[in-house]
């Protein structure tokens, strides 16, 4: 899909973000503005307001996208504050666990000046040292993850910040002030979304830890894992057969490519794995076993 049609140019040009028909930050940070994610810490340069007199030199900040309430998606700069900054929602006690990654993040229910309830999930991010929120009725969650469609109650928790765990054991939660936009105990997953009235999978991988959690990450991933790589592998593999000179498609490609040799080889490792098991358990020793092999040939 164009960027045009998921960014807002006008803010990503004033800001210097692009210029020239280019992005001048790297393409894994503007595919993190497109997938609702945050990007890293990004150094924007000469900054000017006529109407107010100011010019900034230089502002380290994180950016992201989100959407106004006439619907359109606008950016957001997240500058990098010194000290912690403050939330008037949030208690001393649930500042000091947000800070110290005690829980991921929490929700809050608060009334606005209409006497309407509304409610924010407040996360700390410990880049720019402030504590960012979002309004969960504004998350749309995926359709299914990894192959397995959600439930009403499994898309209620990801938009309200809580842990979503699948029939096989995937942990995911949404993760605002992260560059991929969700943490999971598995390096990657596959969202199914809806963009344009038809369904998209988007391939996430390098994904970081959960927070507040003990628990390793699994290295084990499902047959539902696998199956959705391999759509994301068509998905893609169709685009570039169209012959556009799609640079995304092609990026996609290749990442759906490598994700694939990643799960074969660790699939190849936990049979030989098995395989040692099973000859312990039978009390064989596999290199005597060989050694013994080779002098009945001799």
């Amino acid at each position: 899909m164009e960027a045009s049609k998921l960014l807002p140019m006008d803010d990503l040009k004033l800001f210097g973000i692009y210029r020239n028909g280019n992005f001048t930050i790297p393409e894994e940070q503007v595919r993190a503005l497109k997938n609702g994610g945050m990007t890293d810490i990004i150094e924007l340069k000469d900054l000017k307001s006529k109407e107010r007199d100011i010019h900034i030199e230089k502002l380290p900040a994180r950016l992201s996208i989100v959407k106004g309430d006439d619907g359109k998606p606008s950016l957001r700069i997240d500058p990098v504050y010194i000290k912690e900054n403050d939330h008037p929602l949030l208690t001393d006690l649930e500042k000091t666990r947000l800070i110290r990654e005690e829980m991921a993040n929490i929700k809050k229910d608060y009334v606005d000046q209409q006497g309407n309830i509304q409610s924010r999930v407040i996360e700390y991010d410990q880049h720019t040292k402030q504590f960012v929120s979002f309004d969960p009725n504004k998350v749309k969650p995926p359709i299914a993850v990894d192959g397995e469609t959600l439930t009403r109650e499994k898309k209620r928790k990801y938009q309200e910040g809580e842990l979503v765990e699948l029939e096989d054991g995937t942990q995911f939660q949404i993760r605002a002030s992260d560059r991929r936009g969700v943490r999971s105990n598995k390096t990657g997953l596959v969202l199914s979304v809806l963009i344009d009235g038809g369904i998209s999978y988007l391939l996430v991988t390098g994904i970081q830890r959960l927070l507040g959690k003990q628990s390793k990450e699994q290295q084990s991933y499902s047959a539902g894992y696998r199956d959705a790589v391999k759509e994301v592998q068509r998905q893609m593999q169709r685009r570039v057969d169209w012959g556009l000179g799609d640079k995304e498609a092609v990026r996609g490609l290749d990442e759906a490519n490598r994700e694939l040799a990643r799960l074969d080889s660790l699939s190849a490792k936990r049979d030989s794995l098995d395989d040692r098991n099973i000859d312990q358990r039978d009390g064989r020793n596999p290199s005597q076993d060989d050694d013994e092999t080779k002098g009945r040939r001799i």
